[in-house]
């Protein structure tokens, strides 16, 4: 399984999936434009070097603008079936204001679906949206688990994730830096809450769980304002204490700022910063 995060973050997050032969988009947080290209220039997406006519479907999160902004448009060009909870759906479809001309299709937590070569198991989260659910993504032998936008980590999230070979994880934040940042009190506490998002030391807790079992680790949804993908990688790696060496580590941003680029860490290997966006690494499951 390769796998490209096209974009990362509270500007947008999309994630290309490809196996043999069949691919899948999870989310679309980006325009068209930006993740599909344009008639004289490359997107994200195959800048990653993915394949738009590979996709068979589009997996959706959540409702929430940063993971459906560039939904409808994505799906009006490749013309596939997205599919989404009942909530995150008829949420989508509610705030439309243009025609979606595409299929939509609903499922539910603990089913899985066939969607091309993949089986696709969706589980419930906890964030501050309608449904919203993760994935547990498998082709053949190999498993993905894509879990962002939760602000806990239950029991029963716990048992998907550790099916895994390989995560897709949230790191939002620094717990420290979200103190004594700019945001007003109130947001404060939503992104802390129990239905925000997970800090580096709640994805450092899961890493330790799961490390003897995963070969790839994906920190996603790095805030721009309270994380930075230097701590995010450094907590990750605690957290896999001994297992740190075997596992491939990653922080995604997307944010085209200088000083706060992705962190990489290949398996074996002393970690080190690189200056292109994260779209332009592809990884292997």
């Amino acid at each position: 399984m390769k796998i490209s995060v096209l974009a990362s973050g509270s500007k947008g997050n999309c994630v290309y999936l490809e196996g043999d032969g069949s691919a899948l988009l999870v989310d679309a947080g980006r325009s068209a434009r930006e993740l599909l290209g344009t008639k004289t220039k490359q997107g994200r997406l195959a800048e990653s070097g993915g394949r738009s006519d590979l996709i068979d479907g589009i997996l959706v999160t959540h409702e929430h603008g940063d993971h459906i902004k560039g939904l409808a448009a994505v799906g009006n060009n490749l013309q596939k079936t997205a599919y989404g909870t009942v909530g995150t759906m008829d949420a989508f479809i509610r705030q439309r204001t243009s025609p979606v001309r595409f299929p939509v299709q609903t499922i539910k937590c603990g089913t899985q679906y066939e969607i091309g070569n993949f089986i696709v198991e969706p589980f419930a989260i906890s964030h501050d949206a309608t449904e919203p659910c993760g994935y547990l993504i498998s082709e053949g032998s190999t498993r993905l688990c894509y879990c962002t936008d939760t602000g806990i980590v239950t029991e029963s999230m716990m048992s998907v994730i550790s099916r895994a070979d390989g995560v897709i994880l949230e790191s939002n934040h620094c717990p420290e830096m979200l103190r004594t940042g700019p945001y007003p009190e109130f947001l404060k506490r939503r992104i802390a809450g129990n239905r925000g998002h997970l800090s580096n030391p709640d994805a450092a807790a899961v890493l330790r769980e799961i490390g003897d079992s995963i070969h790839l680790a994906i920190l996603a949804h790095l805030s721009e304002e309270n994380n930075e993908p230097a701590l995010a990688l450094s907590s990750a790696q605690e957290g896999l204490s001994l297992h740190a060496e075997s596992v491939e580590l990653f922080a995604a941003s997307t944010v085209e700022l200088e000083g706060k680029a992705p962190m990489r860490k290949k398996q074996g290997s002393s970690r080190e910063s690189c200056c292109d966006e994260c779209w332009q690494y592809q990884f292997s499951l």
